[in-house]
């Protein structure tokens, strides 16, 4: 039986959600854990429609991912979703993904600020109050580890925030940062390779007039360190860490 504060959907894998090798792709593994983790806060009373009556939304700044396998086409995902406790000025949640057998096939931990509309500071509502929304239960770590940090070189261009990339919250959706990270591998190497864990930090908000660039170092064998930054002032949007395993021998997916 399903916890009182704890929350779950069930997700179609369908063709437009997946890869050249018939896999959910991460950042459409993201929009799901975002649904999801909206879902269960607008149940309480927390969530987007709350917010917007207090000109403030929930944002994203943390996530850590690891995966054992990534749901196919045709399969379908369900994602189960709780809050813990409020740290400092942060709201941490969990995700747990299972596959039509019960079978535990990928775990999240996230952390989330509010953020005021107009001046994106981050604010504090009393969450403890809504106890059908916690639940002190930890899948992964209770912090998620920092990323090393990249020295920043010039780039030969910048690339320009494009209207396809913006939210209803007015600045860039933070899917968009993962599509145009994992874009960078080339089409070769995304074909050959998966994730077997990714640690995202979202540092900086993007809006319509934002150019950026994107740096790539590979610090160990597959594991690879990406940074998003503008141009003016020069400041990193997003900061990600990516671990894969090369999969050429197996292209196309298998339960």
């Amino acid at each position: 039986m399903q916890a009182r504060n704890t929350y779950e959907q069930i997700f179609p894998i369908y063709s437009y959600m997946v890869d050249v090798n018939q896999y959910l792709t991460l950042p459409n593994l993201m929009s799901f854990m975002q649904e999801v983790a909206w879902a269960h806060s607008n149940n309480n009373d927390v969530g987007w429609h709350f917010l917007q009556s207090k000109n403030m939304f929930w944002a994203l700044v943390r996530l850590y991912i690891e995966i054992e396998r990534m749901p196919c086409w045709n399969e379908s995902l369900r994602l189960k979703t709780w809050g813990r406790p409020m740290e400092l000025i942060s709201y941490p949640r969990e995700f747990v993904g299972f596959d039509a057998n019960n079978n535990c096939i990928l775990k999240a931990t996230s952390s989330w600020v509010i953020l005021d509309k107009d001046d994106f500071k981050p604010q504090k509502i009393d969450i403890e109050r809504t106890p059908a929304i916690l639940h002190d239960e930890i899948v992964l770590q209770k912090r998620i580890s920092k990323i090393p940090h990249l020295e920043l070189y010039e780039p030969k261009n910048y690339h320009s925030v494009l209207f396809s990339d913006i939210d209803m919250n007015k600045h860039v959706n933070n899917t968009r940062y993962l599509n145009w990270i994992l874009d960078e591998y080339g089409f070769e190497f995304l074909q050959t390779h998966r994730i077997v864990s990714c640690n995202i930090h979202f540092m900086s908000q993007a809006q319509a007039d934002t150019s950026y660039a994107i740096q790539r170092e590979e610090k160990e064998n597959l594991r690879f360190i990406s940074s998003i930054f503008r141009s003016t002032p020069k400041q990193e949007l997003c900061r990600v860490q990516i671990k894969w395993k090369d999969i050429s021998s197996l292209l196309h997916c298998t339960k």
